[in-house]
């Protein structure tokens, strides 16, 4: 009896065909999949790291991948509006929506710094018997009635330092009530790890030992990369700066820094004359020593503010669009954020 070899291509494409297809929805959560779920998991990302999740499109392209996909990761209805009504239309989908995890911290925009002295215990997770049955997320039963809208106008902004910006109309992303920007607080990170771990040892029980392996490994990695981001912005952390959007709460407050204000409250539109001359006097009152800009967004209108002054600007990268995607790349944007943070501060 003849007994042939398959081509190379062919066992290539089986050994493709056998990966766990994991459709996330930005940069950070790919960050975090690849970490746990390594070579036996194939992660297709929604959107390109050029982009912002603020106002992101849908093509038909991402619903081919969410149909096709195993598993969806996202962050939350307040962030990626554009994946309410596809996940809902996906009644059997399994995903996970990192907002609605158990144990995940949620700030309110505005918000003082948070002390995570309570929130060190949320590595293990075993207990996290109220959330077992997210898993398959049965979006014919999630109640996306009350989202349609996002009328976020019911939370009262009392605390944010720029009334002055309500011209703006707060059109598009709002930046009021839940600050969606969870991805920036490393408990929070370890949190989604965890789940990431459950669900796909559930979905592809063969692997299960590695990725409990790789979800220690991402543990101890993210601890580390704690530790060295405490010690880089230890100096820094009383001298005062501006942000370009109100996106940095999670990491401001884990690691204590003095955010004076933002730009805008909504990235997608630029802050009208009043706003900018505002801002202007603030920046002198505050004595700010940086504006941070972003590479999703134009810097135009910080150049505007910081013209004739000796106030510094640099890149704050809250999505790690320049990192490439690996087991490490999780702490290392971390650490490359809170060498942004350091470059300019001191």
């Amino acid at each position: 009896m003849l007994k042939y070899a398959l081509p190379a291509s062919l066992l290539l494409s089986v050994s493709a065909f056998a990966q766990t297809q994991v459709v996330t929805s930005i940069k950070p959560v790919s960050m975090i999949v690849t970490a746990i779920g390594g070579d036996e998991v194939k992660v297709e990302q929604l959107v390109n790291n050029q982009a912002s999740p603020h106002d992101y499109a849908m093509r038909p392209s991402d619903l081919r991948k969410l149909d096709q996909a195993d598993l969806v990761v996202w962050v939350g209805e307040l962030l990626e509006t554009f994946l309410e009504k596809p996940l809902a239309n996906l009644s059997s989908k399994k995903d996970i929506e990192w907002m609605a995890l158990s144990g995940t911290y949620l700030r309110e925009f505005g918000e003082e710094g948070h002390d995570h002295e309570d929130h060190e215990d949320h590595e293990d997770h075993e207990d996290h018997k109220d959330h077992e049955d997210h898993e398959g997320h049965d979006h014919e039963d999630h109640d996306h009635e009350g989202h349609e809208d996002h009328d976020h106008d019911e939370h009262d902004h009392k605390d944010h330092e720029h009334e002055a910006h309500d011209e703006h109309g707060h059109e598009g992303h709002d930046h009021t009530g839940t600050d969606p920007h969870v991805w920036l607080d490393p408990a929070n990170a370890k949190i989604l790890a965890h789940n990431v771990m459950e669900q796909l040892s559930k979905l592809d029980p063969e692997h299960k030992q590695e990725f409990a392996a790789n979800y220690q490994a991402f543990v101890g990695a993210l601890e580390t990369a704690d530790n060295n981001v405490e010690a880089t912005l230890a100096p820094i952390k009383d001298v005062p700066y501006f942000v370009f959007h109100e996106a940095y709460g999670y990491f401001e407050g884990h690691y204590g820094l003095n955010n004076k204000g933002a730009v805008t409250l909504s990235p997608e539109r630029k802050p009208g004359a009043k706003t900018v001359a505002n801002i202007r006097t603030e920046i002198e009152e505050h004595n700010v020593a940086c504006i941070f800009s972003e590479p999703q967004f134009s810097p135009a209108i910080v150049e505007t503010l910081i013209d004739g002054t000796d106030v510094k600007t640099a890149v704050l990268d809250p999505l790690g669009v320049s990192l490439k995607l690996s087991n490490d790349s999780y702490p290392a944007f971390l650490e490359a954020l809170a060498g942004q943070y350091a470059t300019c501060l001191k």
